[in-house]
């Protein structure tokens, strides 16, 4: 009995039974179709339709450098910026320049590393404008020797050495003070490294700058 109700209630239903199943196929269909057609999403379709692969990357992708910004600008501090950024991005990441920044011997088209420490000077305050490197000791952005004075900052080795009173030692303690210090601030800061009194100031001070 139980059976003969199925094979009637089916013969009674058939039409919409078989409606219902074409709908189902359909529907599957569809989602399979739109699923083997879904892009990845790293890629787009450019204006040819062709598809590339996304250039943007992630932030574990990024090649990060830091950098410290002092100086004349408004905002100073370390800041964070991808490698081959460029001094002046370093200054807009620092929140641009100040009113009185003086830029005249700063080369803000120089390619940056990491650890570089950038100083902008304000406008007659006579100190010039420098990109150094405390992992290398060496600078970019201005001459360690300008108008017959070496750049404390920026001088490496041998060119402190050209200093009154400097030998090789006093050279490396110099240059160990700047990467455990940071830049000298006021040429006569100078006198903190060891090795470099008065008297030995006195003969270099006309010889020096920062």
């Amino acid at each position: 009995m139980k059976k003969y109700l199925n094979r009637e209630f089916f013969f009674a239903n058939k039409e919409k039974i078989i409606c219902v199943l074409i709908a189902l196929a359909l529907i599957v269909s569809g989602i399979v179709y739109n699923t083997a057609k879904k892009p990845d999403a790293d890629e787009f379709t450019d204006s040819g339709g062709s598809e590339k692969v996304s250039q943007t990357k992630t932030d574990d992708e990024r090649d990060i450098i830091i950098v410290d910004v002092s100086g004349a600008v408004n905002d100073p501090r370390v800041v964070e910026l991808d490698k081959g950024d460029r001094v002046n991005d370093a200054i807009e990441a620092a929140g641009g320049l100040t009113a009185d920044a003086d830029i005249s011997s700063l080369n803000r088209a120089a390619v940056l590393k990491d650890g570089d420490k950038i100083f902008v000077p304000e406008k007659g305050s006579g100190r010039s404008g420098s990109v150094t490197n405390a992992n290398s000791g060496t600078g970019s952005g201005g001459s360690a020797i300008a108008d017959g004075r070496v750049n404390i900052n920026m001088a490496d080795k041998t060119e402190l050495q050209t200093l009154p009173g400097v030998g090789p030692a006093i050279a490396d303690r110099i240059i160990a003070y700047r990467e455990s210090h940071g830049n000298f601030s006021r040429p006569e800061d100078i006198k903190n490294v060891s090795g470099i009194g008065d008297k030995t100031y006195e003969k270099m001070k006309n010889s020096i700058t920062v």
